[in-house]
């Protein structure tokens, strides 16, 4: 099928491209067939990763782009250690024309520019997961924790100073371009990281008001909750399922009921708040049958999904970010199912 024919679509009398088609599920209106969408990670960050992501999004033809943030992950651009602290204590937020946000502005309006028929939303992280990024070596998910507790009010300093940084982001995102809402990723509430009594009492607030923030500026249906696991470990989901939120994204492979089952999409309908667009859907691993399968598998699996979720307020999307060697043809696959399903 054809580019023009996969983003175009006839419901009644209506011309539907992918960002109407995205936007009518996270709205609960009428689909032609069910939106995909796909967020991976560009390490290469020449022209600040722009041309690249732009050429992703046309060969895998996704609905909706996802964002990430590589280069902006850590804090100042890595440029401004902070893992002691001490350097905790020195952090102050960025001016608007600091390239740590204006380079965040760049790559989010551009991309947006050059694909004004598709749905893309930008990624921001919490203000811990911000430090934890920021520490950037292979016992960083250690690391967090020991600096965490070595000075809490360092590490509260640290936060607040990300905190309104994000906020600054996501005011000029919303004044500058043209992206259809904020991609949250909520993290670090594993299992093995903190009880859920601790969580909600030190992360809990920063969540919420990185949240409601989100949803000032975007309707809430816009802004999509990714609950992340990329560490493959279960998150105290029954914290973030309380959460403000209209489009969620969970991990299906990972996460679990309190009996042991997964949170298939199915069992999503029925956990995630009434009326919850679900975006979800493949394992994001080397083992899921995005990476490994082939043309029928995933076809079969794509519409194995879609039968048992129902077409409506459904986002087809990986657990998490997808494995940046993902051959574009699987995920166009999964694109086709949709089409051929109907």
């Amino acid at each position: 099928m054809s580019d023009n024919k996969r983003a175009n679509y006839l419901v009644g009398e209506t011309f539907m491209n992918s960002k109407e088609r995205v936007l009518n599920a996270m709205y609960g209106k009428e689909v032609d067939r069910v939106p995909v969408s796909w967020y991976t990670h560009f390490s290469d960050q020449t022209d600040n990763t722009v041309a690249d992501q732009l050429t992703w999004l046309k060969n895998t033809g996704m609905d909706m782009l996802c964002i990430e943030t590589d280069g902006f992950m850590q804090w100042d651009c890595g440029n401004t250690p902070i893992n002691t602290p001490e350097a905790l204590r020195a952090m102050r937020p960025h001016k608007k024309d600091d390239w740590y946000i204006e380079g965040q502005i760049d790559r989010a309006k551009r991309i947006a520019e050059g694909a004004p028929d598709k749905a893309i939303s930008y990624m921001i992280f919490t203000p811990f997961g911000t430090v934890k990024h920021s520490l950037n070596n292979p016992r960083q998910e250690e690391e967090v924790m020991e600096l965490y507790r070595a000075d809490k009010e360092a590490f509260a300093h640290a936060m607040a100073v990300i905190e309104e940084d994000n906020f600054t982001v996501m005011e000029r995102l919303k004044a500058e371009t043209d992206i259809v809402g904020i991609f949250v990723s909520l993290q670090n509430c594993e299992r093995d990281r903190f009880s859920p009594e601790e969580y909600e009492e030190v992360l809990t607030p920063w969540d919420k008001r990185l949240i409601a923030k989100a949803n000032s500026l975007y309707d809430t249906e816009r802004n999509i909750y990714h609950m992340c696991s990329w560490r493959g470990v279960p998150n105290n989901i029954d914290i973030w399922q309380k959460y403000d939120y209209k489009t969620v994204n969970w991990a299906v492979a990972i996460e679990e009921l309190k009996d042991g089952r997964k949170i298939g999409v199915k069992e999503g309908r029925d956990y995630f708040k009434a009326g919850s667009t679900l975006m979800a859907g493949f394992d994001n691993r080397p083992c899921g049958i995005l990476y490994t399968g082939n043309e029928k598998e995933i076809k079969d699996y794509t519409k194995e999904i879609i039968r048992s979720a129902g077409k409506e307020k459904l986002i087809l999307c990986s657990d998490c970010s997808v494995q940046k060697d993902t051959p574009d043809e699987h995920l166009r696959w999964v694109v086709e199912a949709a089409e051929e399903l109907g």
